[in-house]
């Protein structure tokens, strides 16, 4: 920190984020802070990269709070500048799929996250950790590495729906490996076309009044990550893992397989394409993922 005084906001803008005109957008927010006579910095990003740079300098010069005005990659890469300082990590969820704020709860609305940017609590979350790059929400291997990946100008395009288009995709030609799970140690092996270790348990999409738990009673300051495995082979087996999923009935499904730990060792033989919060990684299993507890300050609604 240089000197002895603790700025107060610092704002990262992805202006590629989302839908909303960047400058509109920055004009909005700027109106907010200045009613409230709220001081802060402004800075935008320029490219892969950029936001995760932008982070970790506003933590060396000392801002308490980092907000953040993008999706899912920009707040990713500002979160891996903040795990383990004791800077502040707000969100404007202004992207395509919104992970991390849908599961902690901030509302999709320009004044309503913004609200809970400036006047929320803070809450200590775990961070998911794979081969040292670090996730918020949950990372996985094979299916939605698969559905994370649509072409930049088709998701400019259909939003969401791009995400839709490329999970119905895969969910009618699977593609199963083998599997091989060590949890702490302990070791599983199935058929299946995915693997997914969750910090955070919620997967959202448009239309759902709240994210679905994709894993049972997970919690991101429990210190433990949760990994769901989808034991499927055909498209008849994925159609009713997930609707064994959207009911909640987790454990009747024989296509679901679930564990928690500290630790997680995923191998595929052949092996699977990784994705780290909803990134596609240019990588292949094996990983390894661990956790580092209470590791990140995040901003969420009070009470």
């Amino acid at each position: 920190m240089s000197g002895s005084v603790r700025r107060e906001l610092f704002i990262i803008h992805n202006p590629a984020a989302g839908p909303r005109r960047a400058e509109q957008l920055r004009r909005q927010v700027e109106a907010a802070l200045d009613a409230r006579k709220i001081p802060y910095a402004y800075s935008r990003t320029e490219a892969p990269g950029h936001a995760q740079e932008l982070a970790a300098a506003a933590v060396a010069d000392g801002y308490g709070r980092v907000l953040v005005a993008g999706g899912d990659g920009t707040v990713l890469e500002v979160a891996s500048a903040l795990v383990g300082s004791d800077a502040v990590l707000a969100l404007l969820p202004v992207g395509t799929g919104n992970q991390l704020a849908a599961n902690l709860g901030v509302p999709k609305s320009l004044s309503g996250s913004l609200d809970v940017a400036l006047k929320g609590s803070v809450r200590k979350i775990d961070v998911g950790m794979i081969d040292g790059r670090p996730f918020t929400v949950i990372a996985g291997a094979g299916y939605d590495a698969e559905v994370v990946r649509p072409r930049s100008e088709l998701k400019k395009r259909l939003g969401y729906l791009a995400y839709v288009h490329a999970a119905t995709a895969a969910a009618f030609a699977p593609s199963p490996s083998t599997l091989r799970i060590t949890v702490d140690g302990e070791q599983d092996t199935c058929r299946g076309i995915g693997v997914e270790v969750a910090n955070m348990s919620g997967l959202t999409a448009p239309l759902l009044p709240r994210p679905v738990d994709l894993v049972p009673d997970g919690r991101p300051d429990d210190g433990l990550l949760d990994v769901c495995v989808f034991a499927v082979e055909t498209t008849l087996d994925f159609l009713s893992a997930m609707a064994s999923i959207v009911t909640r009935r987790y454990r009747r499904s024989r296509r679901l397989r679930y564990y928690r730990g500290r630790e997680v060792v995923v191998e595929a033989d052949p092996p699977l394409p990784v994705q780290i919060d909803g990134e596609r990684q240019g990588t292949t299993t094996p990983f390894t993922a661990t956790v580092r507890p209470r590791a990140l300050n995040v901003v969420v609604p009070a009470g």
